[in-house]
């Protein structure tokens, strides 16, 4: 028993011990309620965001008209989002983007900086957008979507993120231990902060781009700074969170929360 103190032992013969009577607490007076408050003030949630998003617009573009849109999201109730016209893009304007992004792949692709994460990342993005070019060249009429179907949808997909980061961040701070429980509070609280301002920014943003230039930029929107974005400062801050939990736990004052096999 005495070799414990003085051998290192690999993570594989132990484990952390789950305290699952904290863990219900922890879920049930502070996770489900945040999570019921969410759901039964969505209405009011994207009314303030659409509302925001519609005076930053005007005030930016006083040419085109906003307005705020209500739909229904099943089984949430009525969420709001901004509605505007949508414009294709011209043929010139196909044309620059195309001749850009292929000048800005050649040289991603001939310099020192290839096989980067970051070169690899970008690569697939100008792909996105290349893909998106070509596609309003040959079957610009065959595009179903307009700003506003883009807009509610958004809407949505926002939705669903804050509620499963709710959910997702949830479960990971009640079962990594029972101790540190300001730190719990904080790496939660921390993802649905930011994952508001992130998302009620990024909405904005979105919105401005689509109502300013065109509809060629939604794929790029979606799939290259889409929710790719808010799983990444999720395992930010989860990582910065178990780093923290790991200290504490490899402490004296947490070799209970171990259990060896």
């Amino acid at each position: 028993m005495a070799q414990k103190k003085t051998i290192y032992y690999s993570r594989t013969y132990r484990k952390i011990h789950t305290n699952f009577l904290h863990a219900s607490l922890y879920l049930f007076f502070v996770v489900l309620p945040v999570l019921v408050i969410l759901i039964l003030n969505l209405d009011t949630i994207t009314y303030i965001l659409s509302e925001l998003t519609q005076k930053i617009l005007s005030a930016a573009l006083p040419e085109k008209t906003f307005e705020i849109m209500e739909s229904n999201f099943v089984p949430f109730g009525t969420t709001y989002s901004v509605a505007f016209d949508s414009r294709f893009p011209s043929g010139l304007e196909l044309m620059i983007n195309l001749a850009v992004v292929s000048v800005i792949i050649a040289v991603l692709v001939l310099s020192s900086m290839r096989g980067k994460p970051l070169t690899v990342y970008l690569l697939f993005s100008f792909l996105v957008h290349i893909v998106s070019c070509v596609y309003f060249i040959f079957e610009r009429d065959s595009f179903v979507y307009t700003a506003t179907e883009f807009s509610d949808i958004f809407i949505k997909q926002q939705i669903s993120i804050w509620i499963l980061f709710v959910v997702m961040m949830g479960i990971i701070t009640a079962f990594v231990g029972s101790k540190g429980l300001l730190s719990k509070f904080t790496a939660f609280f921390a993802v649905l902060i930011y994952s508001g301002m992130f998302g009620t920014v990024r909405y904005i943003i979105y919105m401005f781009i689509l109502a300013r230039f065109s509809i060629l930029y939604m794929a790029d929107m979606y799939f290259v700074v889409g929710p790719i974005f808010d799983f990444l400062y999720l395992v930010g801050i989860y990582a910065i969170y178990t780093d923290r939990m790991q200290k504490r736990l490899d402490s004296p004052a947490g070799e209970e929360e171990w259990q060896w096999l």
